[in-house]
C-alpha cells in the first residue's frame, strides 16, 4: 500500500487499527481540503460565486457517473441511501396486484420503506437466504409479470455476501420489473456498471466505502425510467429553468427533479476530492489491496480454526468478511479497548480498506489469539 496515500488519512490511522469501512470509513486529508476551498469562498465573497458552485456541482455528477457508468443526467444529490430509496419507492405507480420482492434480512433503510405498499394492495415477498447466500434462483422464482420492483443491497451488510446484479437484473428486465439497487456497502470497494447490471435505480451515501463525509449521497435514475417515476419531493429546483422562479409546474425531464432546492455545496466540494481519487487509482486496484489484506486474515482465521460467516467463493466474497466466536461481544470489547474498531453484526465484521496495511491485520489476529487463549 502506498504510504502517500495512508498518510492522508492521519490521524485517524495512528490513533486506530481501523477495520470499519463497513460502517463508516476513514476521510482523506485531500477531502478537507477540498471543501474548505469553497469555504473560503463563502467567506470571502458570499454567494458571488454561486453559478461556479452550480457548475461544480454537475462535473462532480459527471465523477460519479464514471464510477458507475452513467450520464450526468441520470443522477441526483440526496442526503444518504434513505432518502433515496425513499423518493424512489413513493414515485413508482403502484396498483393494487402488483409485487415486489425484497430481502427481510437487508439494511432496514431497503426493506422496512417498502412495507408500507401493503395498504395499497401490492404483495411482499421475500427472497430467501441459504446459508448467508441469497441464490438467484431465489429471486428468480419469486417474480412474474405482475412484479413491479425487486430491490436488493449489493452486499449484505450483516455478512459481506456479493449478489450477483447482473443475474437479477436479466430477471427484471425479462418481466419488465424495476431493479433498484442499494450499493452503500460496494461502492469505492468493487467495481460497479449500472448498464451492465440493467439497473433501473441506484442509491448510495458517501460516507462508508466512498470515504466521505456525512450528510450526502447518490441517487441513480436511468434515464428510460425518469419519466416513469413521479416525484413528490419537488421544489425550485425541480424545474428546467429555477433561476425564471416559475409559477407553472413543469418538472425538468433528468434526475435533477428528485432534488428540490439549494445542495450541500461544502459537502459536494469533499465529495468531488474522492471521487477524482477513486477515478484516477481505479476502482479494481483499491479492490486488489482489499482483497489481500483479507486473503491474509482468512489464512490466519483457518490456521486458528474459526469459523468464517462470510462466503468465500470468489464470485460471492465483498471487501467485508465476518468470523464468529464464542462470547463475541466480549471479543468486540477487547479490541474497543485495544484500539481496534470493528463492528459486531452475525459476528465479528472486519472491513479494510485503501488506507489499511498488513500490520493492521496482524494486529487483529494477535489480539484474537490472545482471547482464544483466554
Amino acid at each position: 500500500m502506498n504510504e502517500k496515500i495512508r498518510n492522508q488519512f492521519e490521524p485517524a490511522v495512528s490513533n486506530w487499527t481501523y477495520l470499519n469501512a463497513a460502517a463508516c470509513g476513514l476521510s482523506p486529508q485531500f477531502s478537507r481540503e477540498a471543501m474548505e476551498t469553497w469555504w473560503e469562498d463563502k467567506l470571502c465573497n458570499g454567494s458571488v460565486n454561486y453559478n461556479v458552485w452550480e457548475e461544480d456541482a454537475v462535473k462532480t455528477k459527471v465523477k460519479f457517473g464514471k464510477l458507475i457508468n452513467a450520464k450526468k443526467d441520470e443522477i441526483a444529490y440526496t442526503m444518504n441511501t434513505s432518502e433515496g430509496l425513499n423518493r424512489i419507492i413513493q414515485g413508482i405507480p403502484f396498483t393494487r396486484g402488483d409485487n415486489i420482492v425484497v430481502n427481510k434480512y437487508d439494511f432496514p433503510s431497503n426493506f422496512l420503506p417498502w412495507l408500507p405498499l401493503r395498504e395499497k394492495g401490492v404483495d411482499i415477498r421475500i427472497m430467501d437466504v441459504v446459508d448467508n447466500r441469497i441464490p438467484v434462483e431465489s429471486i428468480e422464482n419469486l417474480v412474474d409479470d405482475n412484479t413491479r420492483a425487486v430491490s436488493i443491497s449489493s452486499v449484505q451488510f450483516k455478512t459481506g455476501f456479493r449478489c450477483d446484479l447482473e443475474s437479477i437484473g436479466k430477471i427484471c428486465r425479462e418481466h419488465g420489473a424495476y431493479f433498484v439497487v442499494d450499493a452503500v456497502q460496494s461502492l469505492g470497494a468493487l467495481e460497479m456498471d449500472v448498464k451492465k447490471c440493467n439497473i433501473d435505480v441506484l442509491c448510495t451515501s458517501c460516507y462508508k466505502w466512498l470515504l466521505g463525509p456525512d450528510g450526502i449521497g447518490f441517487l441513480y435514475c436511468s434515464k428510460e425510467c425518469i419519466d416513469e417515476i413521479a416525484t413528490t419531493n419537488i421544489g425550485w429546483t425541480s424545474t428546467p429553468d429555477p433561476w425564471s422562479f416559475p409559477t407553472d409546474l413543469t418538472l425538468v425531464r433528468t434526475a435533477q427533479k428528485f432534488e428540490s432546492g439549494t445542495l450541500p455545496w461544502s459537502l459536494i466540494y469533499s465529495v468531488g476530492a474522492i471521487l477524482d481519487f477513486f477515478n484516477e487509482t481505479g476502482v479494481n486496484n483499491v479492490t486488489d489491496h482489499i482483497f489481500r489484506l483479507i486473503d491474509y486474515l482468512i489464512e490466519e482465521l483457518e490456521r486458528l480454526h474459526i469459523h468464517i460467516t462470510s462466503p468465500l467463493q470468489k464470485n460471492e466474497r465483498s471487501t467485508i468478511l465476518v468470523f464468529d466466536v464464542k462470547k463475541r461481544e466480549d471479543l468486540a470489547v477487547m479490541y474497543q479497548d485495544r484500539k481496534v474498531r470493528i463492528s459486531v453484526r452475525d459476528g465479528i465484521r472486519v472491513s479494510p480498506h485503501i488506507y489499511n496495511r498488513r500490520e493492521d491485520i496482524q494486529t487483529l489476529v494477535d489480539i484474537l489469539t490472545e482471547f482464544l487463549g483466554g
